[in-house]
């Protein structure tokens, strides 16, 4: 955490050092110069999203004929929302929930690759509340951020771990952790190498929950094309550069998470060190199990089953119509 602002989020420090990678969307190709594109990330440059940059750090996109920025969105849903209106931008990150959510509302996306098998999220609390299993929360207080996908997984939590909902007080909160530091509440939700790390890597006691652990089967970080964009020869050539691309700055942080680390810092130096090797080791992690990027057919059916009985798929969408296999 940055030690002059004790109560500013790393996270929103790292809005400045984000926007100096944007310049102005669209892709253009010409004989003599790379074909440009701006890639959408559904949030800030934090260690989440290390492949995509680091894939830039490394010339892996320069390599395949690409000239790659980025743009920054506030979330995944923003993210399928605008990447499925198709302009300016076309290919970009989402979750695996807000693909299928937004593909079962008629959003054209389609997921190209998925990079994090399971879920990050975690219920993070103050360790001397004792929150150690999802029952713990009763008689707590929970907080949620509208309109967050997080949500959307805690209600699967409360499926999957057969929790009485009405036992947990559960209030609004905004996207920085200010609610737990001021004992506002009693835990919050959000992926493990955000927030959560950010404290750990501050010194702060924290206890983690995470929902993979209790049976939440979903899919998280993704990468999502337009299906137009992807009708189109010229621009299906580009995702499958991105694709490549963007496996080969993850391979790095699976494989050498102190080496990508240090990268990271070194593109984005307002975060504080200690927070991206916390926050680096803990995506080297999510990334492991199948190799990068690899989408199966078993780990989308497992998504959509766990959202059609949330009820939160607007109709009923099968495998092929949410994910690219080829």
């Amino acid at each position: 955490m940055v030690r002059s602002l004790p109560r500013r989020s790393l996270i929103a420090a790292a809005a400045t050092a984000g926007a100096a990678a944007v310049v102005r969307p669209g892709w253009t190709q010409t004989a003599d110069r790379l074909e440009k594109v701006e890639i959408l990330l559904d949030w800030k440059a934090l260690p989440t999203y290390a492949g995509f940059y680091l894939a830039s750090e490394m010339g892996a996109f320069e390599r395949r004929g690409l000239e790659v920025t980025f743009a920054e969105t506030q979330g995944a849903a923003s993210a399928a929302e605008k990447i499925g209106a198709g302009t300016p931008w076309w290919i970009g990150s989402s979750s695996g929930i807000a693909t299928a959510i937004g593909r079962a509302k008629g959003l054209p996306i389609r997921s190209l690759a998925v990079y994090y098998p399971r879920t990050p999220t975690v219920i993070y609390s103050r360790t001397e509340e004792r929150i150690a299993h999802p029952r713990d929360l009763y008689g707590k207080t929970l907080g949620l951020v509208p309109g967050s996908v997080t949500g959307e997984e805690f209600r699967a939590l409360v499926q999957a771990a057969k929790l009485d909902r009405g036992k947990i007080k559960e209030v609004a909160v905004d996207w920085t952790a200010d609610a737990l530091i001021d004992k506002k509440v009693d835990a919050l939700i959000d992926y493990e190498e955000m927030l959560p790390a950010e404290l750990i890597a501050d010194g702060r006691r924290i206890t983690l929950v995470r929902l993979a652990d209790f049976g939440v089967r979903l899919y998280s970080l993704n990468l999502i094309v337009n299906e137009a964009a992807w009708a189109d020869p010229a621009r299906r050539a580009i995702a499958r550069k991105v694709e490549d691309a963007v496996q080969e700055g993850y391979n790095l942080v699976r494989e050498r998470p102190a080496e990508a680390a240090a990268q990271f810092a070194r593109l984005f130096p307002r975060l504080a060190p200690r927070y991206v090797d916390k926050s680096m080791a803990t995506v080297s992690q999510e990334l492991s199990g199948p190799p990068t990027g690899v989408q199966t057919r078993a780990g989308w059916e497992a998504t959509i089953a766990t959202l059609e009985t949330l009820g939160l798929l607007a109709k009923p969408i099968t495998v092929d119509e949410v994910a690219i296999f080829e």
